[in-house]
C-alpha cells in the first residue's frame, strides 16, 4: 500500500534509478561497453594511392566550383559598385535641392527685408510671351503720358494679350483707373 501512496504523489513519474555505487562507495562512469573490433582501427583509412585518386577525381569539380564562386564575387562587386554611385547620385540630387530651396528662401526674405516687391511674372497663354508687372504697369504709365484714355489702354492690353495680374478675367477701363490711382 505505501508504493502506491507513493506512485500516486509521484504524478506518475517513473523513478528514475539511481547510479550504481562500487563497494568503496564512489560512483564511476560505465566503462565502454565496445569491443575492440568495433572500433576503427588505422587499417581502416585508405591507403595513400587511393586518396591520391580521390583527390585527383574531385580537383576537376574544385576548379570548376571555384571559377563559378570567382564569376558571382566579381558580379556583386560591380552590384555594389552600381549600388554606391547610385547612392552618391541620390544624395547628390538631395543636396542640389536643399541648395535650391535654400536659395528661393533667402531671395523671398531678401525682398521681404528690402521691401522691393517680388517680381511677378505673368503669362499670356495666347502668344506664350511672359510680363512681369512692372513691365505692364509701365506700358500703361506710358500710353497715360501720351495721353490714351483708360478704355484705349484696356483694349490695347487685351489686344496685346496681356493677362491681368490674377491672370483670369479681361482689361477693363475701371481696372486701369484702378492701377493709375
Amino acid at each position: 500500500m505505501d508504493d502506491f501512496l507513493k506512485n500516486l504523489r509521484s504524478s506518475h513519474k517513473k523513478d528514475i534509478p539511481l547510479p550504481r555505487k562500487n563497494i568503496d562507495g564512489n560512483y564511476y562512469p560505465q566503462k565502454d561497453r565496445r569491443i575492440q573490433i568495433d572500433r576503427r582501427t588505422s587499417t581502416s583509412f585508405p591507403n595513400n594511392e587511393t586518396l591520391a585518386q580521390q583527390l585527383g577525381d574531385a580537383l576537376p569539380e574544385i576548379l570548376e566550383n571555384t571559377t563559378t564562386l570567382t564569376e558571382q564575387v566579381a558580379k556583386l562587386a560591380a552590384t555594389n559598385e552600381l549600388l554606391a554611385e547610385s547612392k552618391i547620385r541620390q544624395q547628390n540630387a538631395i543636396a542640389d535641392f536643399f541648395n535650391t530651396l535654400n536659395k528661393i528662401v533667402s531671395e523671398d526674405t531678401e525682398t521681404k527685408i528690402s521691401g522691393d516687391p517680388p517680381k511677378n511674372i505673368t503669362t499670356s497663354y495666347a502668344s506664350g510671351t511672359h510680363y512681369t508687372k512692372d513691365e505692364i504697369m509701365s506700358i500703361i504709365q506710358n500710353m497715360r503720358n501720351q495721353g490714351a484714355t483708360f478704355s484705349v489702354i484696356a483694349d490695347y492690353l487685351q489686344e496685346k494679350g496681356m493677362p491681368t495680374f490674377s491672370g483670369k478675367g479681361e482689361w477693363h477701363a475701371q481696372t486701369i483707373h484702378r492701377l493709375c490711382k
